[in-house]
């Protein structure tokens, strides 16, 4: 995904105090949309690639110039919500949930390293707790510039939006859910009436992603010609990796807002920046 920067016409720099950030990060680039709450409009996005992977803690360094150097993230707002994009998550029923036990049930599944500290959210549509990691620097250094700031993970909008479209279908066939990353992606499934799974792969070329999503949809007997199959996340149209999904997967959905808020950028895509787009509704 390439570099850009879109505003409305009647965006204010000087009333972001009224405004709502929704900012992401992860080893490749940062997002960020700002919306007008009280116009129901989103009035700017933001999408800046690195000029290089960050490693780890490094991220941290990245973030403090990516405040200090864009105007934007320099202002003050009414609310900021913050996604770190990380496959380093675990989601837990909400009756084995013990907030003082999160760092055994993490370390089931992942390492906690060193730097990195812990945090979740509950997601009310499957009664669960979502545990993920973030550099432990990178929370103090964001609480710092933005006190009022709500730390989501990307399956809390997964999650939930997945929930939303399986109750919705008419046809009572499987729905599946894929977000892209620049080096994993995320897949959920919803069938027989019920969320069923969520799981993250990482993958370094197309292949990889491929053989990861198929084995997963014949782990579940899930029929590629008889299932929703929907997408947000970074896979853009007319590329070779698009092409290459479309052979295996002939028909799929790019996921669009189906919320009230205005989106008036016809050039951007609304699927590529889906989970930033609607962070802002993580605890709605």
């Amino acid at each position: 995904m390439k570099n850009f920067f879109v505003f409305n016409e009647g965006f204010s720099k000087s009333k972001t105090a009224s405004y709502i950030l929704s900012l992401q990060l992860d080893d490749f680039s940062y997002s960020y949309v700002i919306l007008d709450p009280i116009n129901k409009v989103y009035d700017a996005i933001n999408h800046h690639n690195f000029e290089k992977k960050v490693i780890n803690k490094h991220i941290v360094e990245k973030a403090e110039v990516m405040i200090k150097e864009d105007l934007f993230l320099s202002k003050n707002y009414k609310t900021v919500y913050f996604n770190y994009s990380t496959n380093k998550s675990t989601l837990v029923p909400a009756e084995l949930f013990d907030r003082k036990k999160i760092k055994q049930i993490f370390t089931f599944t992942h390492k906690l390293e060193e730097f990195e500290e812990l945090h979740f959210n509950y997601i009310k549509e499957v009664d669960s707790y979502n545990i993920f990691a973030m550099p432990s620097d990178l929370t103090t250094l964001l609480v710092n510039k933005f006190p009022e700031i709500v730390f989501v993970h990307q399956n809390n909008i997964f999650i939930k939006t997945l929930v939303e479209k399986g109750k919705a279908v008419k046809f009572k066939l499987p729905v599946v859910h894929v977000n892209v990353n620049s080096n994993f992606f995320d897949i959920g499934i919803y069938m027989d009436d019920k969320f069923v799974m969520v799981n993250s792969y990482r993958y370094n070329d197309k292949n990889d992603f491929i053989y990861y999503l198929l084995n997963t949809l014949e782990q579940y007997k899930i029929k590629v010609n008889k299932m929703h199959f929907n997408v947000s996340g970074i896979l853009e149209k007319d590329t070779d990796f698009y092409n290459f999904v479309l052979k295996f997967i002939p028909k799929l959905n790019f996921l669009s807002l189906q919320n009230k808020m205005k989106f008036n950028f016809k050039d951007i895509d609304q699927h590529l920046i889906f989970n930033l787009l609607n962070l802002h509704n993580a605890d709605n």
